[in-house]
């Protein structure tokens, strides 16, 4: 009987939030809905974007960010936590590419790095800034988002290092 009992209570409360409150987080941390964002660029998953959430309201805890795989999905984290709090939030994404570098070995551990090439910015400039973003999201629960940012560009970021 206590066992159905538990049941049926967890079987009511848990779907009513969707949220988690994560262990280890600060005290002052609401609580996190999960959240995953897919970006679409010229008909295909964006792999390699980093995708950032900005609260339209000043609250504390108002950035989340992920970075998308493969299948352009997006998994947001609040400082380290998994999840976002409650709350509408502006969506800018940013994807840069390095051409030209040049693989170097290091002389102190022998492990392989890039250095010099040319760094580019893959993803249209209006998405890569809050003031300009048409992308907004509202979290409210669980929630599972997708984003065509359209045709990819290649605008001049800076030379390597």
């Amino acid at each position: 009987m206590r066992i159905f009992l538990l049941l049926t209570i967890s079987a009511v409360l848990l779907p009513q939030t969707g949220c988690v409150k994560n262990d280890g987080r600060p005290a002052d941390m609401p609580r996190l809905c999960p959240v995953r964002v897919t970006i679409i660029q010229d008909g295909k998953p964006l792999e390699g974007a980093d995708v950032t959430l900005t609260a339209k309201t000043p609250m504390n805890y108002g950035v989340a960010t992920g970075l998308t795989d493969v299948s352009g999905v997006a998994v947001l984290r609040t400082y380290g936590f998994d999840g976002v709090p409650n709350g509408q939030y502006t969506v800018t994404v940013t994807r840069r590419a390095v051409e030209g570098a040049t693989q170097t070995t290091s002389p102190i551990d022998g492990s392989i790095y890039e250095t010099g090439g040319t760094i580019f910015q893959t993803v249209d400039i209006q998405y890569t800034d809050t003031q300009s973003s048409p992308l907004s999201i509202d979290v409210s629960g669980r929630t599972m988002e997708s984003f065509d940012i359209g045709a990819a560009v290649h605008v001049f970021m800076g030379s390597g290092i």
